[in-house]
């Protein structure tokens, strides 16, 4: 009589179990009480914020757990002026873009031209005519990063006589001075 009574008991509460499951997941992943209703984009200051939601391809009224976050990283970072990203659900209804932004420090001439050099030395975007950065030059990243830490490493009086640095590798960096 127990034994009945507790298999009993066990076989309820494994359809509970199973019917809480099933009626989560459609509510989840089927039902429309879980969608994208807003895509809230945080930390945009130079890249326009229609830029950030065209790229992204996130379509409102899509199931908020069928969003691609990891897709949408990928697709945000194919924008030159974008450090970081990290795409997240916000629950219930929004998908929140936070963006990094890269803040040039110097310039570089490239085959293709001259370009903006954010911190880690990595040239992302042609320079605008007029940008006033120290020119530095190296022949990959970590060398043009050794470039920036150099020139950072002088006092602001300093910086103004420094024409441009050159790095042949990240341990040999040369300046060259304005008078000389």
């Amino acid at each position: 009589m127990i034994k009945r009574h507790i298999r009993r008991r066990i076989i309820f509460t494994i359809i509970l179990l199973s019917a809480i499951t099933s009626t989560l997941l459609y509510i989840g992943w089927y039902s429309n009480l879980l969608i994208v209703k807003n895509i809230e984009v945080r930390g945009t200051q130079e890249i326009p914020v229609e830029l950030v939601t065209e790229t992204s391809q996130v379509s409102l009224n899509t199931q908020l757990l069928r969003v691609p976050t990891v897709s949408v990283v990928e697709r945000l970072k194919t924008i030159p002026q974008v450090g970081n990203v990290e795409v997240r659900r916000g629950w219930p209804y929004t998908v929140v873009i936070d963006i990094t932004e890269r803040i040039p420090v110097a310039l570089t001439d490239l085959a293709e031209g001259r370009f903006l050099v954010d911190q880690s030395g990595f040239p992302y975007l042609p320079a605008p005519s007029g940008a006033n950065f120290p020119l530095i030059s190296g022949p990959d990243d970590l060398s043009r990063n050794s470039s920036i830490l150099v020139w950072q490493s002088f006092p602001d009086w300093l910086k103004p006589e420094i024409a441009s640095t050159n790095a042949d590798n990240p341990n040999s960096v040369w300046l060259a001075m304005t008078n000389g």
